[in-house]
């Protein structure tokens, strides 16, 4: 009984999952737009979007684990871990600022690489598809940083595969 009712519940499942994870894709293609755009003021966005992920994040762990029956305190205490842990990266890049060591524009890129870096790393538990996030999220960095003139058309050139990558990995799991 309990099997049917988790299959029934799958579809809308897998559909709020496409949802969010298009959510976070737009959220990440507005921040390398605002970071080629204005890269003096683009680590504030970037810090924005810390707590942004992790609860993201923590959203669809708990929807994952809330099945698998696990207790809801270690996966807490796991992605707590790991999201505090970029708090505290992104703090001393702030830190570094503040001392002279980085420029505005550089400080927003390298919160972009932690936050690509602990999404990557969360992604481990949560699954592929928050795994590619993270990728897209150090490629857009990688982007940003060398080829800012060509960025929006690499970018669409990006989500184009990545719909196609997400489209195959949807249809291979229906």
């Amino acid at each position: 009984m309990d099997n049917k009712l988790v299959d029934e519940n799958a579809p809308r499942k897998l559909k709020f999952y496409k949802l969010f994870f298009s959510f976070l894709i737009l959220l990440a293609l507005g921040g390398v737009g605002y970071t080629d755009i204005d890269p003096a003021s683009s680590h504030l966005y970037w810090l924005s979007m810390v707590p942004v992920f992790a609860g993201a994040c923590l959203l669809l762990e708990w929807l994952q684990e809330h099945n698998r029956g696990r207790q809801w305190s270690e996966v807490l205490k796991a992605q707590l871990m790991l999201w505090v842990s970029l708090l505290v990266g992104v703090l001393l890049v702030y830190m570094l600022l503040h001392s002279g060591r980085l420029d505005y524009e550089n400080a927003g890129l390298v919160v972009l690489l932690l936050l690509a870096m602990t999404t990557f790393a969360a992604g481990l538990q949560l699954g592929p598809l928050v795994m590619l996030l993270g990728v897209f999220l150090g490629l857009s960095l990688v982007l940003v940083a060398y080829i800012g003139s060509y960025v929006w058309l690499i970018m669409l050139v990006a989500v184009v595969f990545m719909a196609l990558f997400y489209y195959l990995y949807t249809r291979r799991n229906a």
